[in-house]
């Protein structure tokens, strides 16, 4: 049940163009050896995935592994602890009965999650970490988390670890979601199931056959409600907030930095912050083993 909160914070041959890539490749402007940015998801079906190549090689060309945070069993239990809803709270709170009653089908029905697991776990989860879990319990075992697997290489390869930011920061990032727009994407969610998982699908495609982090943003951010309070201060504000430490960590050794396809493009997303600062960053061509299950 951990791992389903820790999604939140912790896609067949491509269609590649010079403008879409989940890698880029930063070099010049200091740098005396390219360190690279990978594009992730939280969680993405198992069948058929397995990590690039031109991705293993570049983050075993590199000294460091940095990521949004570094998790450990404490930190992990104190965010699980802060996306529970607050005062011991239900979700019975923020839902019509018609809709409790489609959300209680849904997980005790369709994913068979038992009653005691609902009524101690998941209805004492914040609204939009249900969105979140609910598009996990769709994969159920042919689920696989790309990040974990990325920092298991990391340690086969003994590259150094560095979190962008800590706990602390995360769970105050988290508290700045209104409730409304949370509330909000969990009634789309509930009433409109199947649209939910087919926008689910449609990021994975966008994902795994065109890599196009453009798209998986805007999925993304669907899923929020469009959240724009959200969006500026879960990922606008801490891209700004991390840039100068990864423009330092690059000069310094050669790093792989992965993150959430959101932090990278965009106006607001460290490609184009570093081109503005006169790195050169390059997508690097590479295709996606084609899952068994095509989306």
């Amino acid at each position: 049940m951990s791992r389903l909160i820790f999604l939140f914070i912790m896609v067949s041959s491509v269609a590649f163009s010079q403008s879409q890539s989940a890698l880029w490749k930063v070099s010049g402007n200091g740098i005396k050896e390219p360190s690279y940015l990978f594009g992730t998801i939280n969680f993405l079906p198992k069948d058929g995935y397995i990590i690039p190549k031109p991705v293993s090689e570049a983050l075993s060309s590199c000294e460091v592994f940095a990521t949004k945070m570094a998790l450990d069993r404490k930190t992990q239990k104190q965010f699980n602890d802060a996306v529970k809803i607050p005062n011991n709270g239900w979700i019975n709170d923020y839902l019509t009965d018609d809709e409790l009653n489609q959300l209680r089908l849904l997980l005790l029905l369709d994913y068979e999650v038992k009653e005691t697991t609902y009524h101690d776990f998941y209805s004492r989860l914040q609204p939009i970490i249900l969105v979140t879990a609910t598009a996990a319990l769709h994969l159920g075992s042919n689920i696989t988390y790309p990040e974990k697997e990325l920092e298991a290489m990391a340690k086969k390869e003994n590259l150094k670890f560095v979190g962008l930011s800590n706990i602390d920061e995360e769970i105050e990032a988290f508290k700045q979601f209104p409730i409304e727009d949370q509330v909000e994407a969990l009634k789309y969610t509930v009433n409109n199931f199947y649209q939910h998982i087919k926008d689910y699908e449609n990021m994975v495609s966008a994902y795994l056959k065109e890599q196009d982090l453009v798209a998986v943003k805007n999925e993304t951010f669907k899923a929020t409600n469009k959240s724009q309070a959200f969006k500026k201060v879960y990922y606008d504000d801490r891209t700004k907030a991390w840039l100068s430490q990864i423009k330092k960590q690059m000069k310094s050794k050669p790093a792989f930095v992965a993150l959430g396809a959101p932090y990278l493009v965009g106006k607001e997303g460290l490609i184009e912050m570093l081109k503005q600062d006169g790195y050169r960053v390059e997508p690097i061509a590479m295709e996606f083993v084609p899952p068994k299950t095509s989306y």
